[in-house]
């Protein structure tokens, strides 16, 4: 590596201490590092698409970690900041290129904030040369703030004219926010592991990181999810979007590394073990989708010439990296000021002037071919997606996704819903409930809670009191299953068998904290029921209304109840019928319990 033209000195001392102190040796300090590799895994196939560089040997220096070094480094000025950072991403570098196969994957390498936008910066070249760096990913940390004043937009664009990829790290709890990812306009987002962690019991979370996911991908920005230890947050954050994963569940950072493999078994095991069949959405999403043949970004331009010639040819070109990764696309029409101009085709056709493609591609979104088609739509909605978006499987770039063939599946979807969907509660109906019972049973990572719930006499009430009072009650309790699901303790579906029948599936929560919360909810709508009665009803706690047979008898205020069929993780042979079955048998014992609620747990074999 040419550390001249990279701008990352090799000397490392205290020319940037003051006059007024000693000196501190930064080089034995640096000499006593070493990099661990902890790798960076596509989360749908294994494959490894980079490793992060993490410092390790603090014991053998004078400072704690690397926060505690890199400070001092800045209080020393930010000339030894850099010629430190410099320093340590050299050897990084040096470390990663000795191991086999390490053309393979990415390099992430950890830069400081604080040295954004100034000269003394790894990777900027000091002479306005310096060969282009494939293969690295500088991480800017959202711990440390950029430096005031600085235009984070154009010092960002100094790195891109190097090659360098950028990503912003520790996404959400730091400094700059949704701001420095509006102004770096970064290739990757590493959500911090706060977010991640249990991430498959706490639907706040979730609904932020859905929320993040859509927003990035609408930006063509991809994300790596920091710190994932478990299976549910495994299975959760690959069915939210994420495209990545870093954590120990992979592998923890290695120093004893002699290779680096190009895929994961881990998660080609945890992939395989999610029967689940894919979703209606990602079959027509395979099917729809133009498999419009991509270019590398190393083509030659005049290939780029040939790939528009012809009539019927395509109006846009896929562009991909070495190892068929999309970086974006190049338009047909941004070639017309070369092509109509008088030298243009000679321009492009001079090597002399740059012979790869990187100067004409532009971003747009990208998503995974398993995306819900409500983030597609999200994506769709950025100003870059005009002419379509890109659509991975597995990191790898599968085909483009055009206006025209997203407003087909918006239409089958919708006609879908319309059809599947109760007219009163607009919520999902037999058929949808149908299909989440089974993919729950199918899924065997997670626990699930399959409830039924009903009301408790509701046909006398409905008798006494009138079907608009009844439609009241059927309304009340649909809004408060939503509002209930929205805060779940896991991954919730909702839906509408019918009258006053409700659906609840809970998957990947903790069982006592999803039973405590259903009891909740059933104490919760018999207060709310209160107010369907008048004051001397709420009073006397009771009605008077026919029975089946047409004798007057009392009746208690309106309640609900219902079964739990709770399913522990692991392999099973239930039955959507064997489900039904057991919430049949077991309506009696939930009207009679005291808690309205009857927890039937089913696991193993059977």
């Amino acid at each position: 590596m040419d550390e001249t033209t990279d701008g990352r000195p090799a000397p490392v001392g205290g020319a940037g201490d003051s006059a007024s102190k000693p000196l501190f040796d930064w080089a034995p300090v640096v000499a006593a590092l070493t990099y661990a590799f902890q790798p960076i895994v596509q989360l749908r196939s294994g494959r490894c698409h980079g490793y992060e560089a993490l410092l390790r040997g603090f014991d053998r220096t004078p400072f704690a970690d690397a926060t505690a070094l890199l400070d001092a480094a800045d209080a020393a000025g930010v000339v030894v900041l850099g010629a430190v950072e410099s320093a340590l991403h050299a050897k990084a570098v040096t470390s990663y290129r000795a191991l086999a196969g390490w053309t393979e994957a990415k390099l992430f390498l950890n830069l400081d904030a604080r040295l954004v936008g100034k000269p003394d910066s790894p990777w900027l070249p000091r002479d306005g040369g310096g060969r282009r760096q494939g293969g690295i990913v500088l991480e800017i940390s959202e711990r440390r703030s950029t430096p005031p004043g600085v235009a984070v937009e154009g010092a960002i664009e100094q790195y891109r004219l190097g090659g360098l990829g950028i990503a912003i790290d520790d996404f959400g709890v730091g400094y700059a926010g949704l701001r420095l990812l509006y102004e770096a306009r970064p290739d990757y987002v590493k959500l911090d592991e706060y977010f991640i962690r249990n991430i498959d019991s706490d639907a706040r979370k979730r609904a932020l990181v859905a929320a993040v996911i859509g927003h990035a991908h609408a930006l063509g920005i991809q994300i790596v999810a920091e710190g994932v230890e478990t299976a549910s947050e495994f299975y959760v954050c690959r069915d939210l979007g994420c495209d990545f994963a870093q954590g120990f569940l992979i592998s923890r950072p290695r120093l004893d590394i002699g290779a680096l493999p190009t895929s994961y078994a881990i998660i080609e095991d945890l992939n395989a073990k999610d029967r689940r069949q894919p979703s209606e959405a990602h079959r027509r999403l395979s099917e729809v989708i133009e498999r419009l043949p991509p270019l590398r970004v190393t083509a030659r331009k005049t290939d780029l010439l040939d790939y528009f010639k012809g009539d019927g040819s395509a109006s846009i070109a896929p562009i991909v990296d070495e190892h068929d990764r999309p970086l974006g696309l190049i338009r047909e029409r941004d070639l017309k000021r070369f092509v109509y101009s008088r030298f243009g085709g000679e321009l492009l056709r001079n090597r002399g002037l740059g012979d790869r493609l990187d100067d004409l591609v532009i971003k747009m979104p990208v998503c995974d071919i398993s995306t819900p088609l409500d983030r597609v739509i999200e994506a769709f909605s950025a100003d870059s997606a005009d002419d379509g978006i890109v659509i991975v499987e597995g990191g790898a770039y599968a085909g483009v996704l055009s206006s025209s063939a997203l407003l087909r599946l918006v239409h089958e979807r919708n006609l879908a819903m319309a059809t599947d969907q109760n007219p009163l509660t607009r919520l999902p109906g037999n058929a949808a409930i149908v299909r989440h019972i089974e993919e729950a049973l199918t899924d065997g990572a997670r626990s699930h809670a399959l409830a039924y719930l009903d009301f408790d006499n509701f046909k006398p009430f409905n008798d006494n009191f009138g079907f608009r009072q009844g439609d009241r009650a059927i309304l009340m309790f649909s809004e408060r299953l939503k509002a209930w699901a929205a805060t779940a303790p896991g991954e919730c579906f909702v839906g509408h068998i019918g009258g006053d029948d409700f659906f609840l599936g809970v998957s990947g929560g903790d069982e006592a904290e999803v039973l405590a919360r259903l009891v909740e909810l059933v104490a919760q709508f018999r207060s709310d029921a209160e107010s369907l009665y008048d004051a001397a009803t709420r009073e006397a706690g009771s009605f008077m209304a026919k029975d089946r047979y047409g004798a007057m008898r009392s009746y208690p205020l309106l309640s609900v109840s219902g079964v739990v069929v709770a399913i522990a993780p692991g392999p099973h042979s239930l039955t959507p019928d064997a489900i039904n079955a057991t919430i049949a048998d077991n309506k009696t014992h939930a009207k009679s319990a005291a808690d309205k609620l009857c927890v039937i747990r089913l696991s193993g074999m059977r």
